[in-house]
């Protein structure tokens, strides 16, 4: 589903201008009076150098803001060009939405034959970072040098490449893939070998079946004994006090009944400093706490994922029940699907 939102005039001159113009290295666009707009262009740092140029991206990124950047990259003589979506995660809902509903509208009128990628990111070091932009080339390429990127990683890159991996499918909901279906989890091995059975117990259902309005539970799985716990159980608990409730150094399932609705938001919280092991567990047990609870009778209608307590404002849980109207013209724009990497 489209947004209704079209490109300016203005961005198909200053398109035009960064297409013959090899000195530019970024052409940053954004929503504006309801057209895709131009903002000023970034240089490249010194010639053709597209990896040095990477940290001048910052200049032109802001938290919460969601923005388009157009991007040249020389490679072998010649340069391509590269569209990239960059929505950060804790962006309000509207805008999320918008942006990530004209994304194609932005390829598909300046040219989608273009550009030889496209690319989604939410966080900056997906944009600014050297080592994420290297990743997307081995995992383009498949290889590396005759070898395989996985014999290129040491032993905590693997883990890590895994825990990414595990999130990514755990994100989208990947049933045959998602190593976290029904409560499996492999050990050792992250690719594959022995699974066991995440336990539950009889607290963790009781609680979750009594979730009330305003009520919270939050869920925390027992490292050693790989089993879910209730950590937290409360009622009468205000949106603006959520993020009070969710540690800032371990991952987190919490569900909470947002006040005076049927809304019934799951959150899912892994700060980057948490250890491999508690990340690969949560990543991969989502699925099924998802589950879980809905055998216990909660209609999740809501989900948001986080790195950080503080994303987890009461502002934003109001959005994610009470979307902003859209007060522009009547063709207004639908919620699109999620959008891939």
């Amino acid at each position: 589903m489209q947004s209704g939102i079209s490109v300016s005039q203005e961005l198909h001159d200053a398109f035009k201008t960064f297409v013959s113009d090899t000195s530019i290295f970024c052409l940053p666009v954004t929503i504006k009076s309801e057209s895709l707009s131009p903002l000023p262009t970034v240089p490249f740092a010194s010639p053709n150098a597209f990896y040095p140029s990477l940290s001048q991206l910052s200049s032109v990124l802001e938290p919460k803001t969601p923005i388009y950047l157009l991007l040249r990259r020389p490679e072998d003589g010649s340069s391509s060009l590269i569209a990239l979506t960059y929505i950060p995660s804790n962006a309000g809902v509207r805008a999320k939405t918008l942006f990530a509903s004209t994304r194609a509208t932005l390829a598909r009128e300046l040219g989608t034959e273009k550009f030889s990628s496209t690319i989604f990111a939410t966080d900056e070091d997906e944009v600014t970072g050297e080592a994420a932009w290297r990743e997307r080339d081995a995992e383009k390429k498949g290889t590396a040098g005759g070898f395989r990127r996985e014999d290129l990683m040491g032993e905590k890159e693997r883990e890590l490449d895994a825990v990414r991996r595990a999130e990514e499918e755990a994100r989208n909901g990947t049933p045959s893939r998602d190593i976290g279906i029904g409560g499996t989890f492999n050990r050792g091995n992250p690719f594959g070998g022995a699974s066991v059975q995440m336990r539950v117990a009889d607290d963790v259902k009781q609680a979750l079946e009594g979730l009330q309005q305003s009520g919270l539970v939050q869920l925390a799985i027992d490292v050693p004994t790989e089993a879910f716990k209730v950590a937290v159980a409360e009622s009468g608990v205000e949106p603006n006090s959520v993020e009070s409730h969710i540690p800032p150094s371990s991952p987190r399932y919490t569900f909470y009944h947002y006040p005076d609705s049927d809304a019934v938001i799951f959150i899912y919280t892994c700060p980057s400093g948490s250890s491999i092991r508690e990340r690969m567990l949560y990543a991969s047990s989502r699925m099924h706490a998802l589950t879980m609870a809905g055998e216990q009778g909660l209609k999740i209608s809501k989900k948001i994922e986080a790195s950080s307590p503080d994303e987890i404002t009461g502002e934003r849980l109001h959005e994610e029940v009470h979307p902003p109207q859209d007060n522009g013209p009547s063709r207004g724009f639908a919620r699109p699907r999620r959008p891939g990497r």
